[in-house]
This record gives structure tokens, sequence and C-alpha cells, in this order.
């Protein structure tokens, strides 16, 4: 449920980000739940899979142990969010390798990194105030955000993506 709220709240930024020419890059741990994850709207950027965990590895994110996670799910900030998705009906599961924590990386022109999160706590996500700041853009535009893509995702073996919307006719 967790990574399902905060693909939500990214992808509130979606139209924002579009309008400046930045990509909305996900990288998942495992297909497992993929195609729910894309049927269900969950996620209105690009998607890719790297089931070796190469990239988590690299990043230094870091796996939970059988022993941390109990208690880190009881915290404040996954109870809330646990409400949140309640609330808003995003279904969760307990497939797969809930033990694997991410983060997230805003990356400028020429790889110059602008901005690093990295997951304390399953239910931790980054503010998305905090990622338009990194990027140097005002906040969201109430008339464009829009909670899930509208467009129906385009799927091959290897990743799963949302065709841009294109821009209205002009009269």
């Amino acid at each position: 449920m967790f990574c399902r709220l905060a693909a939500q709240e990214l992808s509130l930024l979606a139209p924002r980000l579009s309008q400046e020419n930045v990509r909305l890059v996900g990288i998942g741990l495992e297909e497992l739940g993929v195609e729910e994850f894309v049927e269900k709207k969950f996620w209105a950027g690009e998607l890719y899979i790297d089931d070796k965990k190469k990239s988590f590895n690299d990043l230094g994110y870091k796996r939970f142990s059988i022993w941390s996670l109990p208690g880190l799910l009881l915290s404040r900030i996954a109870r809330t969010q646990t409400a949140l998705g309640k609330e808003r009906g995003v279904g969760g599961d307990l497939r797969g390798d809930g033990f694997q924590n991410g983060g997230l990386l805003v990356v400028g022109k020429g790889g110059k990194l602008l901005y690093s999160f990295v997951q304390e706590n399953p239910a931790d996500h980054a503010s998305n105030e905090d990622i338009l700041k990194a990027l140097n853009l005002s906040g969201l535009d109430k008339s464009t955000a829009e909670p899930r893509p509208t467009s129906q995702p385009t799927c091959d073996e290897d990743v799963c993506s949302l065709k841009p919307k294109s821009p209205p006719a002009s009269d």
C-alpha cells in the first residue's frame, strides 16, 4: 500500500513536470504486482523493473530485517499512511519483497544530482514540495493536477509507460 500511495502522490506532479520536459521515472524491484499497479494507474510516469535489485544496492537503499520491520510498521507515519490508503481505497497486498526500501533522486541536466531522498521507514516518501523546490519550480497548478493519469499505459516486455498527452488543438 505504501508504494502505491507514494506513486499516486508523485503522479500528481506529472502534468507540471511534463510542462517543463522533466521525465518521471520509477524503478520497481520485481514483476509481481506490476500489472495491477499499471492497470489501476497508480503511476503516471515511465516504469522499469530491476529484478536483480542492482540499482537499489548501488544506491545504498537498505533492506529491513524481519526484526526491524514490525516496529516500523507500527510507527506513527505507517499508521497515518495506512489510514490514508484505506480512505483513498488503495488496496495493498503482502506479496513480494516488502523488506527492500527505496528512495527518490532528482537528476538535472548533465547528470547533476539535485535532490536525494532515502526511505527510513516503508511508509516514508519524498514530499512533492521538496521535489519541485529541487527543480526550482513553483507549486502545482490546481487546475492541472490530476490524481490519476487518463491515458492507457503501453507495455512491452521491459517497460510500461504512459503516452504523453497531445497538446490541445488550436482553432
